[in-house]
């Protein structure tokens, strides 16, 4: 008789499903041609080889466009001596257009001249944008103080107004890229601008907002020189100013605790401020560039007028995400513990910042700190968030059993605030924020309870004290069995957490990437030494016996069940996002139903299991396993729960 092959294939199909869906979706960052601002700007009449014929009108007004069309540096000259003496809009207007066309050409054949005439095109167009807000007068408050008004001039509704902020923007931002290719920027201290009677004049770079030091400043990239690939939501905001991806100097020294990638990078908004009239604008040439965090600043006061800055949060971050290589590094750390080794631990995408609360994002299992990117890019657009919390990652091997990943973990918490805060003055680390995917949940809930001698009795019914062991051995199997809860832990986060176990661990996906599973040399060391030194011992947890975390994932696992049942501490509050697929007719929907025996959850996690009595609240989504922390309703939970940890603070 033929045997039946259909299970076999079936969970070989299944297999092939989980590894594709499992890894989270690459971030990417592609290089994209960058539209000409004329030919881009469809709402202007200005086309790619000619000013607009507002501008050509102007000239002709003027009598200058016989003078534009044979000589453009004279006609400029003259009219920029009218602006002088009577700076009327259609004037400065013309002369930032002027001078961005002189900058197009000049580009081709020469960055010098191409720096300075951007520089002009970005001055002319912020005295139109900002000579024209004066015309209008401020309301007088009843105090007798003159309020920041936004700026909105009179004649907002001309589109040449919303060409200028495009003028300036676009001039900044070929300014700043001629002189990074000429080698004459430095976004540490200063702008070295050229002009034609070779002296040259210098501007300083003013750093507001960020965490980093200016020394730490490097090399820029431009957002929009990237399109973005794999997160669903590019947030940015709209104003004056050149979104900037900044890399973190390689020779900056580490000058704060705390530890964050060496090739970070974060978001800049540039914004080149000209100081003076017209008359300097063609001399002396004042002004600065100031750099500012998006993160923490988002409008600022020119001449009276509140701004906002141009911004993008997304493309720095995507910037950063595709080149780490944690999407490669994922895979090793579940098949590779010791391969791992140096690279993990608690990592910040920006320094330590006193006085905001840390949330730490624990990944599950397959999984890096790259699966956080679209939650942590959604909550990053909330201020409020941003003014009170600081977002932290915790990267692990997931092929170590949970029980030692937790270890490891609450060392790594301390280890951190003895860096960053050796006298304890800092409350808000005392209101940490745990969020947990998959698996990552219960190495956050461990951070959580009590021990006791529960956990021990699942290797032994001796006392731990009267084993012969090394004293490196003892500290090893004390650190894993023995704790305490983190008092620093006021909440947690669970999301697809599968309390009760998944069936996906005993089922062939599970036994086949458990057979792959290389655990750490120190654990198994550990177990061998226990053995060898306690030969009398009658033992649950023997030589080549170690679980893995796949192991401890099954249905019914003893270390599971007393988890589950360890007692929530005083002031501690749990939250659980659990994903229930909807019925649907996909092959991989299908595939996941079957493998969760048939009973309603993400496909891995059953809701029978991802279920915890006594949570401060529960969330039911239509999401799978591999999504659920993406969805946007658990996004939108997870900042409702943020939220309300403030207010419960306040």
């Amino acid at each position: 008789m033929t045997p039946d092959r259909s299970p076999l294939l079936r969970w070989s199909l299944y297999l092939c499903v989980l590894l594709v869906v499992a890894g989270c979706a690459p971030i990417t960052v592609r290089r994209v041609a960058t539209p000409d601002l004329l030919v881009a700007w469809q709402a202007s009449v200005l086309s790619a080889k000619e000013v607009s014929p507002r501008t050509l009108q102007t000239l002709r007004l003027l009598d200058l466009e016989p003078v534009y069309r044979r000589d453009p540096s004279e006609a400029i000259a003259r009219l920029h001596a009218l602006a002088v003496q009577d700076p009327q809009p259609d004037y400065l207007f013309a002369l930032a257009e002027t001078n961005f066309f002189r900058g197009r050409e000049a580009e081709k054949h020469s960055c010098h001249a191409a720096v300075e005439y951007y520089y002009l095109s970005a001055g002319y167009a912020y005295h139109y944008l900002f000579a024209t807000a004066r015309e209008e007068t401020p309301a007088t408050s009843d105090a007798g103080l003159k309020p920041i008004a936004p700026l909105a001039p009179l004649d907002a509704f001309d589109p040449r107004f919303r060409l200028a902020c495009e003028l300036y923007n676009a001039g900044l931002a070929k300014c700043l890229r001629a002189a990074q290719r000429a080698g004459w920027l430095d976004t540490r201290q200063e702008l070295r601008v050229p002009t034609h009677d070779g002296e040259g004049y210098t501007l300083s770079v003013l750093h507001t907002g960020f965490s980093w030091q200016p020394e730490e400043f490097g090399p820029i990239q431009f957002s929009n020189d990237f399109q973005v690939e794999g997160l669903a939501n590019h947030h940015r905001s709209y104003g004056l100013g050149v979104p900037l991806i900044v890399t973190r100097a390689a020779e900056a020294p580490r000058i704060r605790p705390g530890t964050y990638p060496a090739s970070v990078s974060f978001p800049a908004s540039a914004f080149l401020r000209f100081e003076g009239g017209l008359e300097e604008l063609g001399k002396c040439r004042t002004g600065r560039l100031e750099l500012y965090n998006p993160l923490a600043i988002q409008a600022i006061e020119v001449q009276g007028r509140s701004v906002p800055l141009e911004t993008d949060l997304t493309t720095p971050l995507a910037y950063f995400l595709a080149g780490s290589g944690l999407e490669r590094l994922q895979l090793l750390g579940f098949l590779r513990v010791d391969r791992l080794k140096g690279r993990t631990g608690i990592y910040m995408p920006e320094p330590y910042q006193p006085g905001k609360i840390p949330v730490l994002l624990v990944h599950g299992l397959l999984s890096s700190p790259l699966t956080w990117a679209p939650l942590f890019n959604d909550l990053q657009t909330d201020s409020r968030l941003r003014e009170h919390y600081q977002f932290w990652v915790y990267f692990y091997p997931t092929g170590n059993p949970y029980l030692a990943t937790a270890a490891d973990l609450r060392k790594a918490l301390a280890k951190l605030r003895d860096d960053i805060d050796p006298e304890r003055k800092d409350d808000a680390l005392d209101r940490m924020v745990l969020v947990g995917h998959s698996m990552g949940g219960l190495v956050s809930k461990l951070m959580t309870v009590n021990s006791d001698e529960d956990f021990w009795q699942l290797v032994s019914d001796r006392p731990f004290e009267s084993l012969r062991l090394s004293p490196a051995t003892r500290e090893g199997l004390r650190d894993l069995f023995f704790f305490e809860p983190q008092s620093c832990v006021r909440r947690v986060v669970f999301l697809g957490t599968p309390h009760h176990g998944s069936k996906l661990s005993p089922a062939l996906p599970g036994r086949l990437a458990d057979r792959l599973i290389r655990l750490p040399r120190t654990l198994v060391t550990a177990a061998r030494d226990l053995t060898e030194e306690n030969p009398d011992l009658p033992l649950r947890l023997r030589v080549g016996q170690v679980p893995t975390s796949v192991d401890l994932l099954a249905p019914g696992s003893p270390a599971l069940e007393v988890l589950a049942a360890r007692p929530r501490p005083v002031g501690v509050h749990y939250h659980s996002v659990i994903g229930v697929l909807p019925p649907s007719g996909s092959l991989v929907d299908s595939l996941l139903l079957n493998a969760s025996g048939g009973e309603p959850g993400d496909g891995v996690v059953p809701y029978s299991s991802a279920h915890l009595e006594g949570v401060d609240s529960e969330l039911v989504v239509p999401a799978d396993h591999f999504t659920v922390h993406h969805h946007p309703l658990a996004v939108l939970e997870v900042r409702r729960i943020l939220l309300e940890h403030l207010k419960e603070g306040e």
